[in-house]
């Protein structure tokens, strides 16, 4: 059981279980017009963006401070403006001005839970 203002092992996995449920729906749903209207190697670019989001879900599990994880999260949000404004010359502005705002999207959620949780571990202390 855990102790009083302490996460438990299940709702942490359920609150990053459910960030990577929102990803894979994000890869499900750009991920065809990179596959079907580019070359391979652009789908590709677009499979090691998501697991470049993905990866960085995995930061909770360590005990990297929340400091680093804002610093982790500004990196790959330029990394994905950066993708996203390359591949608008293919695919057009509005699909990845959409793809940008959904990671974004994420990626917010990841850092508010995180804080969340600090904060609780903060009061359960």
């Amino acid at each position: 059981m855990a102790e009083k203002g302490s996460i438990s092992p299940a709702a942490f996995y359920q609150g990053e279980a459910e960030l990577r449920r929102l990803l894979r729906d994000v890869e499900d749903r750009y991920g065809a017009a990179f596959a079907d209207e580019l070359d391979p190697g652009a789908f590709q670019d677009f499979k090691h963006m998501i697991d470049c989001v993905d990866a960085f879900f995995d930061l909770p599990a360590s005990k990297t401070s929340f400091k680093v994880k804002l610093m982790d999260c500004g990196k790959i949000r330029s990394d994905v403006f950066e993708f996203c404004r390359f591949y608008a010359r293919w695919l057009g502005s509005p699909l990845m001005e959409r793809l940008r705002h959904e990671i974004y999207e994420l990626l917010e959620q990841a850092i508010s839970w995180w804080e969340e949780q600090d904060v609780l571990d903060i009061i359960g202390s």
